[in-house]
C-alpha cells in the first residue's frame, strides 16, 4: 500500500521481543492471586507517605533475588528491573537494607545449611559451606543482585520522554528486564500544566508522548509496568456530594471524582490515554490506627492500607502492612 510506513526490527529487538521472559507468577502471593502479567500497567495511587514509593522496593527486592541461595529460599525471580526515578525518591541504601534482611531472615530460618551447594552462582564462584554465609559473603551476594537492577533518573518531561526511547536499546541487549518501574509517574504535572498555557490540548502533550512510548515498550518487550502517582487533587471536607477539588480545573480535563465505588478517595488528573492503559490501580492510605507489634518490646508502627482494584474485571482486593527497618511486613 502506497504511503505505508515499513516497520523494520534488528534481530536483537526481535530476539528480545520473541523470547520467552521468565514468568512473575509467584512475585508476592499475598498481593498477586495470579499475576502479575506481561503487558499488565498498574498504577501506585495514594498521598505522599503513604507507602508507595517503599512497596515499589519491596517488589523490586522480590525480582532482583533469585529463587534459593545457599539452600536458602528467598522466593525470589532474578528477573531485571528497569526503575525510572522522577521525583528522587529512589535510595539504593534503603533497597539494599531490604536486602539484607530478606537474606537473614532467611538465614535465621534455616537449621543448617546443606554442603557443596552453590553459594555465588551469579559470580560463576561455586562454595562449599557447612556454616550460615559470612557477612562478606551477604554483602556480595547483595551486589550481585542489584546488578539486575537499572536506575535512570530525569528531572523534566522531555528528559522523560528521551530517556524512555533511549531504553530500547537496554531492553534489546537484557532480554530478562520483566519490570518496569516508574516514580512518578506526574512529577512534572504542574510544569506542563504551566507551561501548555490555557489549552488543555497542550497540557497534556507531554503526558500523551509518554503514554505513547510505555506503550510501545510494554506491549513489544512485554514487560509489566508499575508506576506511581501521587494524590495531588484532594476534594474539599465540604464538597462530599460534588466533583469540585482543591484546584481550579475545567471540566473537560478532569473526572474529579471518581465515579469507581470500591476507591471514592481516587481523582484522576492524566491525560484519557493514560487513564485507558492502566489495567490495574492500587490505592494506597495510612490508617489513624497505628499497629503495635508483639515483639520486640511492642514497637507502635503506622499501618498502612493498599486496595487492589483490577479494572477489567472489577475484583478487589484489600491489605494491610506496616513499614520496618527491613521493608515491608504484612499485617494479617
Amino acid at each position: 500500500m502506497a504511503g505505508a510506513k515499513l516497520e523494520v526490527e534488528s534481530g536483537a529487538q526481535l530476539l528480545a521481543r520473541l523470547s520467552n521472559k521468565p514468568k512473575l507468577k509467584n512475585l508476592d502471593t499475598f498481593l498477586f492471586e495470579d499475576g502479575p502479567q506481561p503487558k499488565d500497567v498498574i498504577e501506585f495511587y495514594g498521598e505522599e507517605g503513604s507507602g508507595k514509593t517503599e512497596m515499589l522496593l519491596h517488589l523490586v527486592a522480590k525480582c532482583i533475588l533469585p529463587s534459593t541461595w545457599c539452600g536458602m529460599n528467598l522466593n525470589g525471580q532474578a528477573v531485571g528491573v528497569l526503575f525510572v526515578d522522577t521525583d528522587y525518591h529512589f535510595s539504593v541504601i534503603r533497597l539494599a537494607s531490604i536486602l539484607e534482611h530478606c537474606v537473614n531472615s532467611a538465614v535465621s530460618l534455616q537449621p543448617k545449611l546443606p554442603k557443596n551447594d552453590c553459594c555465588f552462582r551469579d559470580l560463576n564462584e561455586v562454595k562449599t559451606l557447612d556454616s550460615p554465609p559470612k557477612e562478606d559473603e551477604i554483602d556480595t551476594f547483595i551486589k550481585a543482585c542489584l546488578k539486575r537492577l537499572f536506575v535512570v533518573k530525569c528531572n523534566s518531561s522531555h528528559q522523560l520522554i528521551v530517556t524512555l526511547h533511549s531504553l530500547e536499546s537496554l531492553l534489546d541487549s537484557k532480554p530478562d528486564i520483566c519490570v518496569l518501574m516508574i516514580d512518578s509517574l506526574s512529577a512534572f504535572y504542574w510544569i506542563d500544566r504551566s507551561n501548555g498555557g490555557d489549552n488543555v490540548t497542550t497540557q497534556e502533550a507531554n503526558q500523551r508522548r509518554t503514554v505513547d512510548v510505555l506503550s510501545r515498550l510494554v506491549m513489544t518487550y512485554n514487560l509489566v509496568l508499575f508506576a506511581t502517582k501521587p494524590a495531588i487533587i484532594q476534594r474539599r471536607a465540604n464538597d462530599e456530594g460534588s466533583s469540585s477539588t482543591t484546584s481550579t480545573e475545567s471540566p473537560s480535563h478532569f473526572a474529579c471524582k471518581n465515579k469507581e465505588k470500591d476507591s471514592p478517595e481516587h481523582y484522576e488528573y492524566l491525560c484519557k490515554s493514560w487513564q485507558k492503559f492502566v489495567t490495574q490501580r492500587w490505592t494506597f492510605s495510612r490508617s489513624h490506627k497505628p499497629f503495635v507489634t508483639t515483639m520486640p518490646n511492642n514497637t507502635i508502627l503506622n499501618r498502612y492500607k493498599v486496595t487492589i482494584v483490577d479494572l477489567k474485571t472489577s475484583t478487589k482486593l484489600t491489605r494491610q502492612f506496616c513499614i520496618t527497618d527491613g521493608g515491608i511486613e504484612y499485617i494479617m
